[in-house]
């Protein structure tokens, strides 16, 4: 596996972020306390550091399996050794090929990347948790909520600017689509979102579906500028464990997406309708789409769009 098919996991700075989230360190604290019980053997999934299984073996675990399959775990096994940890067990391997001695009683997995699907893990996670989990075994994470909202991202590093200005007498507008279609992870700015959160799906982890199809419709604030989505999480962690990424609370490493649509000052009663599509390949990487446009007060349609992450120089248009 190469270092680019392992994603962020392999980069020591992306684990030092993490860690340092205080509201992800906290939640996930609380949630290996909630699942686990004195003597349960237990399983971390994408475990990198191995500190969250250290965690579970300090909630009474008798046997923590932390599996990962990036090489850092040989580091965190010296960090085992280094603190006489005794009890956790570092397997570097793809979660499909692992073969435990028996079932276990807790599995769980801080699986989710940006958009919540960046991490890949999902499908996997699943298979791995109905051929190891004993009938009535935990997990967690229980639930993950998507939500979105209309923005204004001109402060958020907006590269528009650039290509709707002349440029040797030329017009660059033609780009803007492209433009358009790149994702951008930023912390957004809560007063500069637009009417009401709208929670557009809601799914088990450990039972992805195989596609997500989001509609949200927003009526919007006249003389406000709109030009993004803005996209984010809730997650379950357990059953009494709940962490939101939202920009309404304090901030945790993932901060927000925005997905961005053409630039409108909104007039006396424009909506915006919505709709994005994530479709997932064999290698369980996401790719989305997002199309609608604003709506007048007469019911016209005005600056439909059609985006596409991963076709960015696409001409179709809705």
């Amino acid at each position: 596996m190469s270092d680019d098919e392992k994603g962020h996991y392999v980069h020591l700075g992306y684990h030092k972020w993490m860690l340092m989230d205080e509201v992800r360190m906290e939640a996930l604290e609380a949630m290996i306390a909630e699942l686990v019980k004195p003597g349960d053997v237990v399983v971390d999934v994408g475990t990198g550091t191995g500190i969250l299984a250290v965690l579970a073996k300090r909630a009474g675990a008798s046997k923590v399996y932390g599996i990962d399959a990036s090489p850092i775990v040989r580091l965190g096994r010296r960090m085992l050794e280094d603190n006489e940890v005794e009890g956790v067990e570092l397997i570097l391997s793809d979660m499909a090929l692992v073969a435990l001695p028996g079932k276990v009683d807790v599995i769980f997995s801080e699986c989710l990347g940006n958009l919540a699907f960046g991490d890949r893990m999902f499908r996997k996670l699943g298979d791995f948790s109905r051929r190891w989990l004993k009938p009535g075994g935990r997990r967690g994470p229980s639930e993950v909520r998507l939500v979105v909202q209309p923005t204004d991202c001109r402060l958020f590093g907006d590269p528009r600017p650039f290509w709707k200005r002349p440029y040797m007498d030329l017009d660059l507008s033609a780009f803007l689509p492209a433009v358009e279609s790149q994702v951008s992870v930023v912390d957004v700015v809560k007063s500069f979102l637009h009417a009401e959160p709208i929670e557009v799906a809601s799914f088990d982890p450990f039972e992805r579906p195989d596609e997500f199809d989001l509609r949200a419709s927003w009526d919007l604030p006249a003389g406000k500028t709109c030009n993004a989505v803005a996209f984010w999480f809730d997650v379950d962690w357990s059953p009494g464990v709940t962490m939101s990424t939202s920009p309404y609370v304090p901030g945790t490493h993932w901060a927000q997406a925005i997905l961005r649509v053409p630039e409108r000052v909104i007039k006396d009663g424009d909506r915006l309708d919505f709709r994005m599509t994530v479709e997932f390949d064999d290698e369980e990487t996401p790719h989305y789409r997002w199309v609608g446009s604003y709506v007048t007060a007469d019911g016209s349609h005005e600056q439909s769009f059609n985006r596409r992450a991963d076709d960015p120089y696409s001409l179709d248009e809705v």
